[in-house]
């Protein structure tokens, strides 16, 4: 391994110091470790690490093919004592600044959203739904009045009928209008509760 190489893997290994610092500072932050461990914790902790890992493998292998020496984990401490001295406070003053930005993006075009989308079309369903409703309720007044129409004078002219029929006649006749009340009974309370 030349020398330059070795210069670059050293600057590039205190990089990843300072990356590392950063990626466990943003971790941390968002989530909150402070809490009580639980299991989905730890399984979050072996993957961070598993993928810091690999990056910090990824750039070596572009920068010298892979080669680990002593001095590489030296330089990663090296950046991340330094991230921890110099850049740390400065990182989360700026973290917290894009996270508080962040939020404010986001409710901003959560109002958008509700103002400009939700509220509309919902405005537009209700005034919909009422139409719907209003042209139901005149269609329904206007097939009860004319089945009122309809029955009305049909209910005079079979009662005149009715009377001139005979009486032996009329016996299995009664025992037939019996089914049909029923279903004219059944009908009208259905159209009593359609029309309300």
């Amino acid at each position: 391994m030349t020398l330059t190489v070795q210069f670059y893997t050293m600057v590039a290994m205190v990089a990843m110091g300072v990356w590392l610092g950063i990626a466990m500072d943003t971790y941390s932050r968002f989530l909150h470790p402070d809490r009580s461990k639980s299991l989905w914790l730890y399984a979050n902790d072996i993957v961070f690490w598993l993928l810091q890992g690999l990056v910090i493998f990824y750039v070596l292998y572009l920068v010298n093919e892979g080669e680990l020496r002593f001095y590489v984990f030296l330089a990663i401490l090296c950046g991340y004592a330094a991230y921890r001295s110099l850049f740390q406070p400065l990182y989360r003053r700026l973290l917290e600044r894009i996270i508080l930005i962040s939020i404010a993006i986001i409710r901003f075009v959560k109002s958008l959203f509700i103002y400009l989308i939700y509220q509309p079309i919902r405005f537009i369903l209700k005034v919909v739904f009422s139409l719907c409703m209003m042209i139901v309720s005149i269609m329904t007044t206007i097939f009860w009045f004319i089945f009122k129409l309809f029955w009305v004078p049909l209910k005079w002219g079979s009662s005149l009928i009715w009377r001139l029929i005979p009486q032996s006649v009329q016996m299995p006749l009664i025992k037939l209008a019996g089914v049909a009340d029923k279903i004219k009974n059944y009908i009208y309370h259905w159209l009593t509760k359609i029309r309300k």
